[in-house]
């Protein structure tokens, strides 16, 4: 629980959390969308998509529910179901017959109002079921996302436009109904799966995370296949916005290959305002913002994964290496970091780059081309273009807040982590200047210990050396007492002149003795006083006269045994 680590494991957690959701493929699992939002994400979606799924399909009594096909795509919200065409009735079918023109036209009125996408009768259904029985037909219900500004009244028609729509690149849906909580969609399943599963080498019903979260192994196309595929997209591309409807959700789970041929899917999520799969990256730059720069900036990523074989994990490429100069120069007009700051090229400029016109074949661009114009088909309203284009400029503004917030956010991040750094220069300052101080106080208390230890050691040293020299004290007084009876000494005593006072040199052992024994050891020991005024310790002097003469030691014994208290006042003679 120490603030620092505490704080280390803070910083640490927010990297972890940043490469995570920097992941699309893992930013878009449940387990990572509970970890940010568990307040949001603890309802149970698949409960909810069966209830709606069958309260759509009981207005028209077409079509019959299936079992589930578990979580095979990312989002949360959408749920894939297998889907079966109901046996026609024969009393619906003799009521169909007898029907009158008006009230045909009122129920093709009613579908289109609650968006049924089977041109509003049972017998187009009838007529298709041959069809439809030799395919897998897939279920798709999605609710409704942050994005949804068309109305519901609109919206159906739109989505019976889509079903209508015939482009040899876009894979309409087969039916299409719409209420008040989100969208139903069935449409053809293909055996082989998407492109992302062909990139992958995956199955198709296998869960999402399963199959891309860690493949097993990758495979990259040719420069032809890359070349031929990403012209399709741009073609179909080109033609979506040439009717003012922009596609949005362009990535590898969204296109199918069917003979060398594109196939795009899920054209109507635009409409239904959900988020586009690569929306964590191009959030993140201010000038993509537009419905046409974002599908470019989509088809980058698109065009590095089927080239490099594994897609990008960052907004943006630092360096795109192991693919020929004209690809790599048409991956940097489109992912580098000074193309998405600067501005990203048009859809009409990406196909008329050199890279197509080298790598794929003439004539099958021409015969695609040709095939475009002859079978192309999708026609609006007015009153759809209308509301279309509104949707596009709320969805455009949206974006761009949020771009501004996350900009924002960026700076303030910024901004913190200047100011944990000078808090951490400071923090490191003042701890190196407390630990300088406790070492050097460290360090005289161990000069004042270790000089305590020496002083303590000398002082028992010295006295060692006194009471070795307490047997000769005997001697020595014996001895002064015969100088003092010689009469030459005495006279020679009074020719010295006495010294400056001080406690060592007038030092007594006995209150008794006379003036003169004192005269007498001054002079005997006089060169010691010397000696012992210049030295700092009594030690010093002891370890001397353990090879000096004996009366120097009954002097030194005498210093030791001096008391103060014992001292007479005299006059000097100075």
């Amino acid at each position: 629980m120490r603030p620092d680590f505490i704080a280390e494991r803070r910083r640490e957690l927010q990297i972890y959390i940043n490469t995570v959701l920097m992941n699309p493929i893992l930013a878009s699992s449940l387990p990572a969308k509970r970890f940010v939002d568990p307040d949001s994400y603890s309802q149970s979606f698949h409960d909810q998509a069966v209830q709606n799924a069958l309260l759509c399909l009981r207005s028209e009594g077409l079509w019959s529910l299936g079992t589930t096909l578990g979580a095979i795509g990312w989002r949360l919200r959408k749920h894939y179901f297998k889907v079966t065409p109901k046996p026609p009735d024969s009393k619906s079918s003799s009521k169909a017959l007898v029907k009158s023109g008006s009230q045909t036209h009122a129920h093709v009125k009613q579908s289109s109002v609650t968006g049924s996408g089977s041109n509003g009768s049972k017998s187009d259904h009838a007529n298709d079921s041959s069809h439809t029985e030799a395919t897998e037909l897939v279920l798709e219900w999605l609710e409704y996302g942050p994005d949804k500004y068309i109305e519901d009244k609109e919206l159906g028609g739109i989505l019976k436009c889509l079903v209508n729509m015939q482009h040899p690149n876009i894979e309409s849906p087969k039916y299409a109904a719409h209420n008040e909580n989100g969208c139903l969609v069935i449409r053809k399943f293909h055996k082989h799966g998407s492109l992302k599963d062909i990139l992958c080498m995956a199955t198709p019903k296998n869960p999402f995370l399963s199959k891309y979260g860690n493949p097993k192994g990758r495979t990259a196309l040719s420069m032809k296949q890359v070349a031929i595929y990403g012209k399709q997209i741009l073609d179909v591309l080109i033609f979506l916005h040439s009717k003012g409807y922009p596609y949005g959700h362009l990535h590898s789970g969204n296109i199918v290959i069917v003979d060398d041929c594109v196939k795009l899917l899920d054209v109507e999520n635009y409409i239904l305002g959900v988020p586009s799969f690569y929306r964590p990256f191009f959030v993140q730059h201010g000038k993509i913002y537009k419905s046409e720069a974002i599908d470019v900036y989509c088809f980058g990523h698109i065009l590095f994964e089927m080239s490099m074989g594994y897609p990008m994990q960052e907004s943006v490429a630092r360096q795109i290496t192991d693919c020929p100069d004209v690809l790599k120069h048409l991956l940097e007009s489109i992912l580098s970091k000074e193309a998405c700051k600067s501005g990203l090229p048009s859809l009409e400029q990406l196909s008329n780059h050199e890279f197509f016109k080298e790598y794929s074949a003439s004539e099958t661009c021409r015969k695609s081309s040709e095939d475009d114009i002859a079978r192309s088909q999708f026609k609006l309203s007015i009153n759809a273009k209308e509301a279309i284009k509104l949707a596009i400029q709320k969805t455009e503004n949206r974006l761009r807040e949020e771009q501004k917030s996350v900009k924002n956010q960026k700076r303030i991040v910024r901004v913190q982590e200047l100011m944990s750094c000078e808090e951490e220069k400071r923090k490191s300052k003042h701890k190196a200047k407390q630990d300088h101080k406790q070492l050097k106080l460290k360090q005289q208390i161990s000069l004042q210990n270790s000089n305590g230890k020496v002083a303590l050691a000398s002082v028992g040293h010295g006295g060692g050396s006194i009471t070795e020299s307490s047997d000769t004290t005997s001697r020595s007084l014996n001895r002064m007492n015969s100088i003092i009876g010689n009469n030459d000494s005495q006279d020679m005593l009074h020719d010295i002149k006495s010294p400056p006072l001080t406690p060592s040199a007038y030092q007594t052992c006995n209150e008794s003795e006379t003036r003169q024994q004192q005269k007498t050891s001054l002079m005997q020991a006089s060169p010691v006083v010397s000696v012992d005024r210049q030295s700092s310790s009594p030690n010093i002097a002891s370890d001397e006269n353990e090879s000096a003469e004996p009366e120097r030691s009954a002097l030194l014994e005498s210093i030791c045994k001096f008391n103060r208290g014992s001292l007479r006042k005299i006059r000097s003679n100075d």
